[in-house]
């Protein structure tokens, strides 16, 4: 099955990528290239939206950890939000969720994201005085 991939600038530093299809050991790669211009400091945020994800190997796992790492090595957050039961029982399986965000939907992620503008807004009004 084919695996369609559509980034989003959401706001700035921010980006949702949207998966569709198959993210296996044949499509894992056009995932890489795809997300590759995103892992610079610039960006803030990365929100994979799986809601059209159908299937996931272990490289498709992969390539989302690895993407993961390195965002936020450079200090951004990494969110994945509308996983399928399918999608979300092979990251319970491997125990992969304890360690990453999910949500179950981008309205959920979007609160999360202005809580932490809030507080960050908040912090420098206060180092300000």
């Amino acid at each position: 099955m084919k695996l369609t991939v559509n980034v989003d600038r959401k706001g700035e530093g921010a980006f949702v990528a949207f998966l569709s299809g198959s993210l296996d050991t044949i499509t894992y790669k056009e995932l890489e290239k795809t997300i590759e211009p995103f892992l610079v400091p610039a960006t803030k945020v990365l929100i994979f939206n799986m809601e059209g994800l159908t299937y996931i190997s272990s490289m498709g796992i992969s390539v989302l950890i690895k993407t993961k790492k390195a965002i936020e090595e450079q200090g951004g957050s990494f969110i994945m939000t509308n996983l399928q039961p399918q999608i979300k029982v092979v990251f319970e399986v491997i125990k992969a969720l304890p360690n990453m965000r999910v949500f179950e939907s981008i309205e959920e992620a979007d609160e999360y994201l202005s809580q932490i503008q809030r507080k960050e807004i908040e912090r420098r009004q206060g180092e300000a005085l």
